[in-house]
């Protein structure tokens, strides 16, 4: 979201009138310990700032999280703030808060209910699979009836992590909790008006998550849902001082938002035209090859692995190196082109990636930050990217698109590695899996793709070994059974891996193995497993020590044509 428009926005609406309060000195925490921190329940609001009602509600306006009712004869937006929220509009106010509005769009969800208009299903069914409005049984989901507070603020408790099917809290007591926790500003004999539940989804989005001292619009900044700026400026304050008492005391930088993980960057000039290295080849590993700008093609060797050092820097890694992501984008000096280097070597350069309020990064070498990364000359194939002056008038700004599948928190899931679900053996089954932890696959693509962001950490390439790759996640991923750790995976019987190497860097989601039937095998398919942690030699060939439905999750759009009666899990579930 564009910074500009925000202020616009605020100077449109007169939101120098609405209310606006500053605590003297640091944060301090509002919400007691007492009902809620029985049963776990211990968030609370983050707080420096005081707004109306009105105020709150233009803010979320401005996250895309609520919707206007009109104007006035003004122009100004209204908001209908002293209604009653009705059923409907509270499913979709609860999935723009759990960030989940592009699922929706994305996806289709079910729900037994006969009543919802067709425009609000895919909400009302997001919301069912959530478990969160279980107690409304039989065929009407009544769209129009008043929306309780219970209710309501049950959806609040979710986005925070809890979880009534864990005991956490139950449908009769969610009000009550929330209350405690300085969310909901509803008192006990009055109804929920829209103004109601937008203090409660502004204060949950200032709260502190389930177990954590993060607050609640984190995690959606992680996933990208809003950007970092906005939190800030929407969310907090619009006083600097402020900002950065509210920055220091929750330990932020600027170069805090982005996380760990492999990303394609795109010029924010031009967002078809992205960072590239040597397309293939060998020269696409030497000291020294180029970086360079070049047009989307979707190839590899336009991602990057992005890893922060303790030091608040980012190496930038090429995952089209040969040694996995052994190089690092370079700098030597100003006005020197980018290039790719040891990331122990002399020329390798730590950078700062730092926000514009556009959305766009800044991506300066930490030697001179205000210096930039940026495209010498006219925008074109194979443009030289040059470190620059930011006063330049050619220095330009970055994007970063994450790859790869997340849950809400942003964390990496390992996925079932193909489009088409066709399992021709189980684990210890009768045939030639007895001693076997694994799977044998078939799939209409006549390949598989890397389940995470992965490297190649071992190669069997003879026949009883049937052609083994090993892989091993380059972070650690959400399993299908909820645990969080490294994973490692194994493939067996592509007749040809020449073209596969130690090291090798792999994308989510990309093609690396076909299937065959090279060593021990009775027809082409692949052999899966799947082992907790990091790869070490005790990892048996052949046979995991997870079950492969509990360590990967299918594709809400995988094609099944054969589940072999285990119980998947799929993405869209995640938590």
């Amino acid at each position: 979201m564009n910074l500009r428009k925000i202020f616009t926005g605020f100077l449109s609406f007169a939101l120098a009138a609405s209310v606006l309060t500053v605590d003297a000195g640091a944060m301090k925490l509002i919400g007691s310990a007492n009902i809620y921190s029985k049963l776990g329940i211990e968030s609370k609001i983050v707080a420096g700032t005081t707004l109306s009602t009105e105020d709150a509600a233009m803010r979320l306006y401005h996250l895309d999280m609520i919707s206007g009712s009109g104007t006035d004869i003004n122009g100004s937006i209204k908001f209908d703030l002293d209604r009653g929220l009705n059923r409907v509009e509270a499913a979709v106010f609860a999935v723009r808060l759990l960030g989940e509005e592009k699922t929706v769009e994305a996806q289709v969800f079910t729900h037994p209910f006969t009543d919802v208009p067709e425009w609000a299903t895919n909400y009302v069914g997001y919301i069912y699979s959530c478990g969160l409005i279980s107690d409304i049984k039989g065929e009407y989901f009544d769209p129009s009836a008043a929306e309780t507070t219970e209710r309501f603020m049950s959806y609040m408790l979710y986005a925070l992590g809890y979880r009534m099917k864990s005991g956490d809290y139950t449908y009769y007591m969610a009000a009550e909790y929330a209350r405690d926790a300085g969310i909901c500003v509803t008192e006990r004999d009055e109804p929920l008006t829209r103004g109601g539940a937008v203090m409660a989804m502004y204060n949950t989005l200032r709260a502190t998550m389930k177990n954590s001292k993060r607050v609640y619009s984190d995690k959606l900044v992680e996933k990208g849902v809003i950007s970092y700026q906005d939190a800030i400026f929407l969310l907090w304050t619009v006083d600097k001082e402020e900002t950065n008492n509210y920055m220091d005391a929750m330990g932020y930088s600027a170069q805090w938002v982005i996380p760990n993980g492999y990303y394609r960057i795109k010029s924010s000039a031009d967002t078809n035209m992205l960072l590239n290295v040597a397309v293939d080849g060998v020269n696409r590993d030497y000291e020294g090859v180029p970086v360079t700008l070049w047009q989307d093609t979707g190839d590899v060797s336009q991602t990057f692995r992005i890893e922060r050092t303790p030091r608040g820097t980012y190496y930038i890694y090429s995952a089209a190196s040969k040694n996995g992501y052994g190089r690092v984008i370079g700098n030597g000096y100003p006005g020197a082109s980018a290039g790719l280097y040891s990331a122990y070597g002399n020329y390798a350069t730590e950078f700062y990636i730092e926000p514009m309020a556009d959305g766009s990064w800044y991506i300066a070498p930490s030697y001179d930050s205000t210096m930039c990364l940026t495209y010498n000359g006219q925008m074109r194939n194979a443009a030289a990217v040059t470190v620059t002056e930011r006063e330049n008038t050619q220095a330009g700004t970055w994007i970063f698109e994450r790859q790869g599948t997340m849950n809400s928190s942003g964390e990496e899931l390992a996925i079932y590695p193909a489009k088409s679900l066709w399992v021709t053996q189980g684990a210890y089954d009768t045939y030639s899996h007895q001693t076997q932890n694994a799977i044998d696959v078939i799939t209409i693509e006549g390949a598989v793709f890397a389940p995470f962001n992965a490297k190649i950490v071992r190669i069997d390439a003879y026949y009883y070994a049937c052609n083994a790759v090993w892989i091993e996640s380059t972070s650690k991923v959400r399993y299908a059974d909820g645990s969080y750790d490294y994973m490692t995976a194994l493939f067996m019987h592509d007749n040809y891996i020449g073209d596969l190497y130690v090291g090798q860097a792999l994308t989510q989601g990309e093609y690396f193995y076909q299937q065959g039937d090279y060593g021990v095998s009775s027809g082409k398919h692949v052999h899966l497993a799947f082992y907790r942690g990091r790869y070490h030699s005790g990892m048996r060939l052949g046979s995991g020590n997870i079950f492969a439905e509990d360590a990967v999750f299918l594709s809400d759009d995988t094609y099944i044509y054969n589940g072999y009666g285990l119980e998947w899990n799929v993405t869209s579930r995640a938590d």
